[in-house]
């Protein structure tokens, strides 16, 4: 639906397979939203929700029994504009997206569909889907697989989807009660409550809480989830107050990855590319990500405005970044619940240690929380001399504004408007660029400069301060009020970025001091064409 969603803001219309028959899950499932995620959602339209009646928060601590060991907390980033991280139920997060899908008219949405054949050739894609009258026949320039871990379109192409699962489980319940509890992640190793593994617990706001447990693998999950078995199982948590189980279920953890997230037009996103542990909320919050990536360059594409070859970026880049997301989730898991007893005792010797010792907590793999991964060694990741020269980027550069990076986000004002908005909510949806006047440059004079070059199908910006104003329409301004966006953007000689549709930072580039700025801009533009 995201994908969708994606594409319709660009002016492109979809169909939409489902095979369920409702346009949710039903589930809690994907509960962590981060920060930049839902700085996506808001440039989807559909934070506000989210933001109002979603749990904010951004502290962690984790327990060995009923004693804290590790105490973790994602402070504001620049401008606090969104909480670290909203817990906000799947099911709902689906909704949102649909109702906004909809509201496009550009979404045909075909529920109870079930895929049964995929073909291509160079000129479409072909699906072959179970609807409730029989077998129906679809056909488009592209497929976009989003149909989970067990894909019917990934197994139809023959791609493997290697990986490992644990042979444990883990129980969730989701309940209302009035906890008198702060909004935090908390994490315990054998608690007094289940001395027999981890527990999880989250608020999903509105006095609706969230307990996931481990459990066996010979778990009986008939009588498990009765209703009563369940009410027992909460109340050894939070006691005698009065719950209301609004559902539960189990998942098993996964870690796996397609050999390959495209073949010909059709390509994989989501869990039916890649699927991890949901310690670290990694997989919706990454998969979001795979949707955005890919929309933006199938829309230039579909447009006539980018070359095909821009579409090889999408496996380019999302590979790698999968690969980042199971190197990271698959420590968390072998250290939360080992696979065998000598890696059992090796964590619990750990987490006696920092019970003993605070120095100690840094060794606990409590499960590293979801943050975007920078494309610095994407080929769409260029920097820029005055010159025109491209040079590599150092991806070990502690360097927030280098190319492949995520474009820090903070407040402005746009123009002579009074309300202030974001700077990823300007520049999203479309390839822009962002100029940034150097100490002592005329940002009047910067403007004329760069409106006399701007290549086509290219907005301009001029960030500036409130000292430094432009007087004219030029150029489109965006005031930053705080100082903190031009203290991170700008520098010696002035700053170009271009600046990718998902908010991701293509090209910097240091601007000649004089003479015309048309070239180093057409250089900085084919990047992404």
């Amino acid at each position: 639906m995201a994908s969708a969603l994606l594409l319709a803001q660009q002016g492109i219309p979809s169909t939409v397979l489902e095979r369920r028959t409702t346009p949710s899950c039903g589930q809690s499932r994907a509960l962590a939203i981060q920060r930049d995620i839902l700085a996506m959602f808001d440039r989807l339209g559909v934070a506000d929700e989210m933001l109002r009646d979603g749990a904010s928060w951004s502290v962690g601590r984790t327990y060995l029994e009923d004693r804290e060991i590790l105490h973790l907390e994602w402070p504001a980033c620049g401008d606090e504009i969104y909480p670290a991280f909203v817990n906000f139920p799947q099911f709902r997060t689906e909704e949102l997206l649909y109702a906004a899908a909809r509201e496009t008219g550009l979404v045909d949405f075909r529920h109870g569909r079930q895929v049964r054949r995929v073909d291509q050739d160079r000129t479409a894609v072909v699906v072959e889907a179970e609807g409730p009258d029989g077998s129906e026949r679809y056909s488009g320039e592209h497929l976009i697989a989003a149909d989970g871990i067990g894909s019917t379109v990934r197994k139809a192409l023959g791609i493997s989807f290697d990986g490992w699962q644990t042979e444990g489980r883990f129980l969730v319940a989701d309940f209302e009660v009035d906890l008198p509890l702060t909004v935090e992640r908390r994490l315990w190793f054998n608690p007094p409550f289940y001395p027999d593994g981890i527990v999880l617990m989250h608020c999903m706001g509105g006095g609706k809480w969230r307990i996931d447990w481990q459990i066996d693998s010979n778990f009986d999950e008939e009588s498990e989830l009765r209703l009563e078995r369940m009410t027992g199982r909460v109340r050894k948590v939070i006691g005698d107050l009065p719950f209301t189980v609004l559902r539960a279920n189990t998942y098993i953890f996964q870690q796996r990855r397609a050999r390959k997230f495209r073949d010909g037009s059709i390509f994989l996103v989501g869990d039916a590319a890649h699927v991890v542990s949901p310690f670290g909320g990694r997989g919706m919050n990454s998969g979001l990500e795979d949707a955005e990536n890919l929309a933006w360059k199938l829309g230039m594409v579909i447009k006539g405005q980018a070359s095909p070859a821009l579409l090889d970026t999408y496996e380019q880049e999302r590979m790698a970044t999968s690969a980042h997301h199971d190197e990271v989730t698959g420590n968390s898991v072998k250290f939360m619940i080992p696979f065998t007893a000598e890696g059992l005792v090796a964590r619990d010797e750990v987490l006696h240690a920092a019970a003993a010792d605070p120095s100690q907590a840094a060794r606990i793999d409590s499960g590293q929380l979801y943050s975007p991964c920078p494309y610095t060694d994407s080929p769409l990741s260029v920097e820029l001399d005055d010159g025109g020269v491209a040079s590599a980027v150092d991806a070990t550069a502690d360097d927030p504004v280098s190319p492949g990076r995520l474009a820090p986000d903070g407040w402005c004002r746009r123009g002579e408007a009074e309300e202030r908005t974001t700077l990823r909510k300007v520049l999203g949806g479309q390839v822009s660029l962002l100029v940034v006047p150097g100490a002592g440059t005329d940002a009047q004079t910067l403007a004329k400069r760069l409106t006399e070059a701007l290549p086509a199908n290219t907005r301009a910006y001029l960030l500036t301060s409130a000292e430094n104003p432009v007087l004219s329409h030029d150029a489109e301004c965006l005031f930053d009020e705080s100082g903190a966006l031009t203290g991170l953007y700008s520098g010696e000689p002035d700053r170009a970025y271009l600046v990718r549709p998902d908010c991701y930072l293509a090209v910097r580039m240091h601007l000649p001091p004089a003479g015309d700025l048309a070239p180093i801009l057409a250089r900085a533009r084919a990047v992404v064409v």
